[in-house]
């Protein structure tokens, strides 16, 4: 599935400041371990989980995105990758977000066996006109499949 790339979506905007919040967080975790006069061997496990959960979210910021190439989707997350190829998909189509999401609008994923995917970063906060964005992606799978 390599290639060039035909899209790419991801976060909006420098990476620099929700990574200054995840060094923040965990400088402020490990302050608070040794301001509390921890023992040890303790305060080594806790440093640890802290450099992990926030090592995670740092990987989640800066890895997670969608690529469109000539082969197909590939969805990267901070420790998944997901791969499809056009004629692994059914259809893609704009829902509505959840409503305990700050999101109006989401593309769906729909594989041919059925499975129902949430597109990270397609979505109406990181695309403009997310609609014709998905008309032209369906053009793409179209065009994909051999179908247009």
């Amino acid at each position: 599935m390599g290639g060039d790339i035909i899209r790419e979506y991801r976060r909006q905007g420098p990476a620099w400041k929700p990574l200054g919040a995840v060094a923040l967080f965990f400088a402020a975790g490990v302050g608070e371990v040794l301001l509390n006069g921890v023992p040890f061997r303790p305060a080594v496990a806790l440093v640890t989980v802290l450099l992990l959960s926030n090592g995670w979210m740092a990987i989640a910021l800066l890895r997670a995105r969608t690529v469109v190439r000539p082969g197909g989707i590939t969805s990267y997350s901070a420790l998944r990758v997901r791969k499809w190829t056009w004629h692994d998909i059914q259809d893609l189509r704009v829902e509505n977000a959840p409503q305990e999401s700050s999101l109006r609008f989401i593309t769906c994923l729909y594989e041919t066996v059925g499975r129902r995917t949430v597109l990270p970063f397609v979505n109406d906060r990181c695309v403009t006109d997310l609609h014709a964005e998905t008309e032209f992606l369906r053009g793409v799978l179209a065009g994909g499949r051999g179908v247009a």
